[in-house]
């Protein structure tokens, strides 16, 4: 497990959450992803605080994870994602 890394993303398809962020706002930083030991406890922490959540409860993320996203109103016009590698 790496301590940290970047990921860079291309688009799969023009109507993809990536592809439309493209359209939208240009290259550039797309989200921050922090690891967490378990994505259910920090997305009811974030929720407890009142921020405000794009995932409800966390889903299966890309290389066996479980994620969560937190909506960009709630950080300073930066997506966050909770990540909790299985």
């Amino acid at each position: 497990m790496a301590d940290s890394y970047v990921q860079l993303l291309t688009p799969t398809r023009e109507d993809s959450p990536v592809g439309k962020y493209l359209a939208a706002k240009g290259e550039g930083l797309h989200h921050v992803a922090y690891r967490v030991a378990d994505c259910a406890i920090a997305l009811e922490a974030v929720k407890a605080s009142g921020a405000r959540v794009i995932d409800e409860a966390p889903r299966p993320g890309s290389r066996n994870t479980t994620v969560a996203f937190i909506h960009p109103k709630a950080s300073f016009s930066t997506l966050i994602e909770l990540v909790q590698e299985n």
